[in-house]
């Protein structure tokens, strides 16, 4: 007589739908949180002055049912993207540079604070300048035994007693990406995986799940050091 074998408590077909569901709405939820997030943000910085000038502006004859109040749902968040451009408009200029250099410094000086604050604005010059970032490229290395690990190249340096070259390589720690572990990896054993540096950021930012298809995991014959032509 045969036996049935049982199924594992919760593994029914239910459980499946229930996470293919999940995995679907995921984005979708997500992205509503940010939106919903940037509205409230907006509300809490802009909403009571915004309030008050509409309730200047226009009559109250007409500020009634959700209007009531000055309240304008959006306008607060319309208002943080106004002045988003200005500060984008002012910072590309010298003299609001300038003055933005010195708020950074100063901010920079805060016990604690600082040091998240000036974590944060590396990461967002980062992704606003990527071509101002301190690394070169984006390199494959061999990372305890058999396992590599994805790098990001600042710099070269020649071993004075044998005269290889070795890559200096930051294994950055996600998600900040500027924290992690530091090496000296020879130059011959690291392999240029074909990425832009920005690629990599997004890489390690997004814990792997932003990133290329396919990435050159060998080195090509006939390469040079470093997996360059």
């Amino acid at each position: 007589m045969a036996y049935l074998q049982k199924q594992p408590p919760g593994s029914g077909p239910i459980r499946k739908l229930l996470f293919k569901g999940l995995f679907a709405l995921l984005p979708v939820a997500l992205t509503l949180w940010v939106v919903n997030f940037a509205f409230n943000l907006a509300d809490g910085w802009f909403g009571p002055a915004v309030d008050a000038f509409v309730r200047s502006v226009v009559p109250a004859s007409l500020l009634v049912g959700p209007f009531a109040g000055g309240h304008i749902p959006g306008l607060a968040f319309f208002v943080l993207l106004v002045v988003l451009v200005v500060v984008g408009g002012l910072t590309s200029f010298a003299f609001g540079s300038f003055i933005f250099r010195q708020l950074d410094y100063f901010i920079s000086l805060i016990p604690g604070a600082g040091l998240v604050y000036k974590s944060t604005r590396k990461v967002g010059d980062l992704f606003a300048n990527p071509k101002d970032t301190p690394f070169q490229k984006v390199v494959l290395i061999p990372f305890n035994g058999n396992v590599k690990a994805l790098a990001l190249v600042s710099g070269r340096t020649v071993d004075k007693v044998t005269g290889v070259p070795h890559l200096r390589v930051a294994v950055p720690t996600p998600p900040n990406p500027f924290s992690g572990l530091l090496f000296l990896v020879p130059e011959a054993d690291c392999v240029d995986v074909e990425m832009t540096v920005e690629e990599g950021m997004q890489y390690f930012v997004s814990l792997g799940m932003v990133g290329p298809a396919e990435m050159s995991l060998t080195p090509r014959t006939g390469t040079g050091r470093g997996g360059e032509q």
